[in-house]
């Protein structure tokens, strides 16, 4: 006689044992905490900045931003405490990799990108590239099959970021003749799909459209408590449930601050075993870019202050081996 599912849990009986070998390590699931992954999107003039510092606020203390906004983010500042680079012209998706490695070397709690569209449709972002590729190349695809894996690893680098990081989606403005309550005809303004890729919404796990009254719509949440939210001219309550879902879980080992990182890839007692593991670190973590004095005294690139001291290393061992031998 069988027994079904219900039955064995009724019974108390033990959970079945396998008898096969697994190839894949199957084990209960557990909500771990988590750095927030957010996008708004919305269209001019609908309150993206200003609501994503609020959100930045109410998620860490130290909130960085990446402009590409003519400056216009410092008109906030009365109303949040951050930090903000000179805005960028130039939104290549190796700029924006460099800057989060900055971000992260500085320790910032939040990182806010504004406008994250601008890496997509602006001055050296994915599609011009893409459309600068495909001339090159005479041909459309091998554009994108160029540029695909740079957009690929400013993603990774930005879900990688040890922090929580908020962008902003510029999107189209479109009218919508309505009327009211009154019968009065009266258009309203309501913004459209946001310039970035398609599916975009699926890499984050909080995305929200502004409207032009500054209306915020969660279009999608991952926390059931966070689904369908309608926030009004405010971001700091938003922020603050964001927080509690993010909190709430089993605790996350946090990463290594990239300043101790910095020191040991300094250190003079390193090994050049240390030191290769260290290189895997830094570009699993995405910070190959990252300035740090090289042994002049000049700025360079962490992956190639690492490699430098690796050939040095490799050549002490070599002229090490010939002494030996030659004693």
């Amino acid at each position: 006689m069988t027994t079904d599912t219900s039955e064995r849990k009724l019974s108390g009986n033990p959970p079945r044992q396998l008898i096969h070998h697994s190839q894949f390590p199957f084990a209960p699931a557990v909500k771990p905490q988590a750095f927030g992954r957010i996008a708004l999107s919305g269209p001019s003039g609908s309150g993206k900045t200003p609501i994503a510092l609020k959100i930045a606020a109410a998620l860490g203390s130290r909130i960085g931003m990446i402009e590409t906004a003519h400056g216009q983010a410092a008109q906030y500042a009365d109303e949040v405490d951050f930090e903000v680079c000179p805005p960028l012209t130039f939104c290549s998706p190796e700029v924006l990799v460099a800057a989060l490695a900055d971000c992260a070397a500085r320790g910032y709690d939040v990182v806010v990108i504004d406008s994250f569209s601008l890496f997509w449709s602006g001055n050296g972002g994915v599609r011009d590239q893409a459309d600068d590729a495909s001339q090159s190349a005479g041909d459309s695809k091998a554009g994108w099959r160029e540029v695909r894996p740079r957009e690929r690893r400013m993603m990774d680098a930005l879900f990688n970021y040890p922090g929580h990081v908020i962008v902003t989606l510029r999107s189209k403005t479109h009218y919508v003749p309505e009327a009211d309550e009154q019968g009065r005809n009266f258009i309203r303004r309501l913004g459209g799909k946001p310039e970035a890729r398609d599916g975009i919404e699926y890499e984050f796990q909080i995305t929200a459209a502004l409207e032009a009254d500054h209306t915020l719509v969660v279009t999608k949440a991952l926390g059931t408590t966070l689904a369908s939210e309608v926030v009004h001219r405010s971001g700091e309550e938003f922020g603050t449930k964001i927080r509690a879902w993010l909190e709430a879980g089993a605790p996350m080992a946090p990463p290594e601050p990239v300043e101790e990182l910095i020191l040991r890839v300094m250190s003079p007692d390193i090994s050049f075993e240390e030191l290769g593991a260290l290189r895997e670190t830094v570009r699993r973590r995405y910070l190959e870019d990252l300035m740090i004095p090289g042994d002049d005294g000049q700025p360079v690139p962490i992956n190639t202050y690492i490699n430098s001291r690796g050939r040095a290393m490799q050549q002490q061992r070599s002229q090490d081996a010939h002494a030996t031998t030659d004693a």
